[in-house]
Formats: structure tokens, C-alpha cells, sequence
């Protein structure tokens, strides 16, 4: 797509045809930039594989500041400000169900030293919605063509630290894309002043690399180019951990090749005719605790006489270490427990033997609750990441326990079994409250659970029969 197209497409948008006209009228040189018109060239290059997002960046020199208002008026919204004035970083933005609105002044005094302080070469174009004239940094269509990710200049890590996690974010968004050589070697040169970064910045960049079609590629590039153990050191212990018979790979490439294994696992249950919906807050719960589960075995790894290795309880280490780097990267408490849970359970199904019985299964899918499905492709995509000679022997009965497991818990009465009794039940019989009365009632919920309970009636005569004081 030349630039005279690129202009025809921008003006056939309804709401940039309209600003377009306003443009003119007041005499007002607002520019159209960035991520919008990537998107449609990117769309031009690859017809089909691009869905331009009603997502819109506009900048304008200072001095017509005023012309927002007019803006709001006729499209019938409101700003609101974001950024700090002091330093130039205000931006005022607008969001609604479909369509995103953000409105800067220029960076410098000019469109050209404005795009000069961009990021990347894919995102400094700008199209005058005044003028329909089309602007850009040297090289940033023949860019977008070749599916490079170029810096505008060298010193743009520099102004933003932020964008060396940017990089990597558009290498996982933007299909058949490479990182420029030079800009590698810069990101390597400069990877420690990711360490600096804001947490929720970084955990913003590192949720949007997991939501990606290539979560595997992105965690994977963040570890070649230095910044993976930069952002999480806690991970460094694991880089030549070697591991037992059950693994083929020391820890950490057990962990970057598990990441890429979700995907699997997920087809395989969709396979097996147990399709697991995955909302985003339940993929990044599922691929923090993948980059998590192990972080303990550097804790606790020893051998046996027999030079056998063990990681004994390394799952309650790996909570500690995971807690800590959650903690540091503003995490909120919902998704930090979420996680947390999925390790601390992350052994329980590859531990089950052929001889668990159904009982064994019911009680696991009543403590793991609505977690089970991501712990079954947790569990799935952990199997599928450790080849060594042991764990290869349980391949089938790990899967079968993760078919029979998501069966159970489709029986909603099994996660949230309706209670028989009540604590005043049994303090009925005598007992004071307290920890025995919450021990009886687990008793009960347990073979209930089981089966082997299942009315108020029957509940009552084991209680009678068993607790009575």
C-alpha cells in the first residue's frame, strides 16, 4: 500500500472522515499516527491477518490545544487527562465499549521531531488529517513490509526503558515480524535498566506477551536477550539445574519449553472431547504459574545414595519465590492467590498412581475447586515438557486421571457439595466450638462427597453413631 492509498483507507473511517472535516475547517494540523496505521498497512500486507482496532492516536501541535473541546463536541464525548503536565506527558483519552481515543501534543517543536521520539519505525507514520498529506521516519514502510521491528533511533531505549519489553510484545503480536539485529544488541546492552521499571509497567508488557498467539516465543526471546533473569532473578538458581529421570531438560528450559506446551495441552483435552473455555484472567493465571512452579527446586534439590535426585516439598518454595516476584510486580491479590494455588498443587495429579480410586479423584477435584480444569492442562503441558525415560512410563495414566478429573467436575456437587449438617449440629451432641467441630464437619462433606453420605438423614446417624460425646 503506497502512501496516496494509505490516505483513501484512513479517510474511509467514519470518525477520521469527520475529524478529517473539522481538520479543514478550523485550520487545525491534527495528525493520525502510529498503531492505526501500522495496522493497516500491516493489513495490506497480509490481507486477512490484521483486524484494524478501533484503537485511534492523534497528536497536534500545543498551541491549538483548544481544539479539543471542538473535538468532544462533535463526536460527542469527553476527554479525561492522564500523565503529568509538569513533564509533558499528559494525555487526553477517551474509551468507549469499541472505540479507544488518544490525543497527545508533539513531542519537540515539530510532526518530524515528534516521530523521531517514537519507539519504532512500524509506529512513526503520520497521516495530516488536515493537509492529507503523509509523514514517516525513513524506512518505516519498507519496515512494516520486511516485518522488522527497527528503533527509530539510538536513543529511544533510552528515553523509555519501557520499550525493550515493547519489542518483544510486538514480536508476539505481529506474525512472520523479527527484532533488528542492532536493536537486539541494544536491548542486551541495556537490560538492566528493565530493572528499574515500574512493576505494573512490566507486568503489563509480560501480560501482554502471555495473551499473544506466541507466549512460548516471547518468554523465550525475553530469556536470549537478557531480560528474563533481569525481571526475574529468583529464576537464575534454575538456568543449569539438572533435574531426575523424569526430564530430559535442566529446569529453566523445562519451564520455557512447559509454556509452550499449554497450547498443546488444551487441543489435546479439546481432543478428548473436554473443551476448557479459557478467559484471559485464567490464561495468565495458567502460564504465571507454568513460569512459576518450580522456582523452589533450587531450594531443595539433593541426591540419594543411589545418586537418584529428589526436590522434596519444592512446591511450598516455589510459592515463596512466586509470592515475592508477584508482590514486586503489583500483582493484584485475586491473581496472586489464584496462582499460588495452582503451584502449591502442581504435583498433585502427576503424583496419582494407577490404583487411585474414584474416592481419591472426587476428594482432589472438592480441594483444588474451580481451579481443577487449569491444573488438568497445568498438569498436561508439564507431562508433556518433562521427556525423560521415567516420566514417558506415565504418560497414560496422568492422562486418564485429567480426563476423569474434568468428568468430576463437571458434577458441580462434587466442587460445592450443598451441606447436610451445620456446626450447630454437632455442638448439639455436646462439643464447644472450636477446631473439632470444623474436623467433624470435614468428615462428614468428605463422604459425602464420596458417596457414601447423601442425605441430612444419613449425616445425622453417622454423627449420632460416630461423634457422639
Amino acid at each position: 500500500m503506497d502512501e496516496k492509498a494509505l490516505i483513501q483507507k484512513v479517510l474511509e473511517d467514519p470518525i477520521l472522515y469527520k475529524l478529517s472535516t473539522l481538520a479543514k475547517e478550523k485550520g487545525v494540523p491534527l495528525f493520525l499516527v502510529g498503531g492505526y496505521l501500522r495496522d493497516l498497512l500491516l493489513e495490506a500486507r497480509s490481507p486477512g491477518s490484521q483486524q484494524v482496532a478501533m484503537d485511534y492516536d492523534f497528536t497536534l501541535p500545543k498551541e491549538f490545544s483548544s481544539f479539543i473541546p471542538t473535538i468532544e463536541k462533535n463526536l460527542g464525548f469527553h476527554f479525561f487527562k492522564v500523565g503529568k503536565e509538569e513533564v509533558g506527558t499528559v494525555t487526553y483519552r477517551m474509551i468507549r465499549k469499541e472505540v479507544s481515543i488518544d490525543l497527545t501534543f508533539f513531542q519537540g517543536e515539530t510532526l518530524e521531531e515528534d516521530l523521531q521520539r517514537r519507539d519504532f519505525t512500524m509506529n512513526a507514520i503520520a497521516v495530516s488529517l488536515r493537509d492529507e498529506t503523509c509523514h514517516s521516519v525513513e524506512g518505516a514502510f519498507n519496515d512494516i513490509e520486511n516485518g522488522v521491528i527497527r528503533s527509530v533511533s539510538p536513543r529511544s531505549l533510552e528515553q523509555d526503558p519501557l520499550r525493550i519489553l515493547r519489542a518483544v510484545r510486538y514480536l508476539c503480536t505481529h506474525e512472520g515480524f523479527r527484532i533488528d539485529i542492532q536493536l537486539e544488541e541494544m536491548i542486551f546492552a541495556r537490560k538492566e535498566s528493565a530493572r528499574n521499571l515500574p512493576g505494573e509497567r512490566i507486568k503489563m508488557e509480560l501480560d501482554r506477551i502471555l495473551l499473544s498467539s506466541r507466549p512460548g516465543l516471547g518468554i523465550k526471546s525475553l530469556y536470549e536477550l537478557g531480560l528474563l533473569l533481569v525481571l526475574m532473578p529468583e529464576l537464575t538458581g534454575l538456568e543449569h539445574l539438572g533435574q531426575n529421570k523424569h526430564h530430559h531438560l535442566n529446569v529453566l528450559s523445562h519451564i520455557l519449553l512447559m509454556i509452550d506446551k499449554i497450547c498443546w495441552a488444551a487441543e489435546w483435552v479439546t481432543q478428548n472431547g473436554k473443551a476448557i473455555s479459557l478467559p484471559l484472567e485464567d490464561r495468565l493465571a495458567l502460564y504465571y504459574a507454568s513460569l512459576f512452579h518450580d522456582l523452589g527446586k533450587q531450594d531443595t534439590y539433593s541426591h540419594d545414595d543411589k545418586g537418584k535426585i529428589h526436590f522434596y516439598y519444592h512446591e511450598s518454595f516455589s510459592c515463596k519465590r512466586a509470592e515475592a516476584i508477584m508482590d514486586r510486580l503489583r500483582f493484584s491479590n485475586e491473581m496472586k492467590n489464584r496462582v499460588l494455588h495452582l503451584i502449591k498443587h502442581h504435583m498433585r495429579i502427576l503424583n496419582l498412581s494407577s490404583e487411585t480410586g474414584e474416592s481419591a479423584l472426587k476428594r482432589l477435584v472438592n480441594q483444588i475447586g474451580e481451579e481443577t480444569p487449569l491444573l488438568v492442562l497445568h498438569t498436561l503441558a508439564d507431562k508433556e515438557a518433562s521427556r525423560g525415560i521415567l516420566s514417558i512410563q506415565i504418560d497414560e495414566i496422568v492422562e486418564g486421571h485429567c480426563l476423569r478429573l474434568l468428568q468430576l467436575f463437571a458434577e458441580k456437587d462434587i466442587v460445592h457439595p450443598p451441606p447436610l449438617i451445620s456446626g450447630h449440629d454437632v455442638m448439639a451432641l455436646g462439643y464447644p466450638s472450636g477446631p473439632k467441630v470444623g474436623e467433624i464437619l470435614n468428615f462428614i462433606r468428605e463422604k459425602q462427597i464420596e458417596g457414601e453420605i447423601k442425605t441430612t438423614e444419613e449425616a445425622m446417624q453417622v454423627l449420632k453413631e460416630k461423634f457422639k460425646v
